[in-house]
């Protein structure tokens, strides 16, 4: 859960070996996704690859982003608790509203790289300096990853699925927003479509970011209210639940 917060020198428990490999299992799981998301539709267009560095920035742009977050938190402080024990996931509804999300995101991730590169190789459409997208695009992805990276190390070992709490985490980034793990991700899928100069892909993204985390901060905050009652209303009075809203 997002907010919540253990005692820093809790770990998790079992096998180190078993958790060490747990962890480069998602550290290769994590590159081929990110292979077929942003490799692959640049490789589809001849010269997509060879000729061109943005499929590859925007790789290993990503790759750090993911594995500094979840991918980190895994090896230093063990594994995830089980999907199976993610409240999303206790009714239909919110199993409907993950499988959307992780369909709809992924297409137009590669939709957008395959636009990009493809208008690059083949047209004059986009512009070969640096231009107002470029710029966007940049400052907006090193913004997510430095929110990320920074409530990532508030939450320590609480970086984990939607699930009973313990303690209620509100220092960093949480002293002024609610969600700012969920605030860096819509803000790097924004910027990833204006870095591939398609506001209507940072547009959908952004969207439905918006959407599927509604939702999910929902029950988040339903669990949260339940364990810490005024404390915990008192602190949504005085905070954004993402950036600026």
């Amino acid at each position: 859960m997002e907010r919540v917060s253990q005692d820093q020198d809790e770990k998790s428990g079992g096998n180190p070996a078993v958790s060490f490999l747990k962890s480069m299992l998602q550290v290769v799981q994590l590159l081929v996704v990110l292979s077929l998301l942003l490799l692959f539709p640049a490789a589809m267009h001849d010269g997509g690859l060879s000729a061109m560095a943005r499929p590859w920035t925007t790789f290993a742009f990503y790759l750090a982003f993911f594995g500094l977050g979840t991918v980190a938190r895994m090896v230093k402080h063990g594994s995830l608790a089980p999907r199976s024990a993610d409240k999303q996931v206790a009714s239909w509804a919110g199993r409907l509203a993950f499988a959307a999300f992780v369909v709809v995101v992924p297409l137009l991730h590669w939709a957008a790289m395959y636009r990009f590169v493809g208008l690059s190789l083949y047209t004059s459409t986009l512009s070969t300096g640096t231009t107002l997208y470029d710029i966007v695009g940049g400052l907006g992805m090193a913004a997510a990853a430095a929110l990320n990276v920074l409530a990532s190390r508030e939450l320590g070992p609480a970086y984990n699925r939607v699930a009973a709490p313990s303690a209620l985490v509100t220092s960093g980034p949480y002293r002024w927003m609610q969600h700012p793990i969920y605030t860096s991700y819509m803000l790097l899928f924004f910027s990833y479509g204006m870095w591939l100069h398609s506001a209507p892909a940072a547009m959908a993204l952004l969207l439905v970011c918006a959407l599927y985390y509604r939702g999910r901060t929902a029950l988040e905050e339903e669990v949260l209210e339940g364990a810490f009652g005024n404390y915990y209303r008192d602190y949504v009075a005085r905070t954004r639940r993402w950036l600026i809203v």
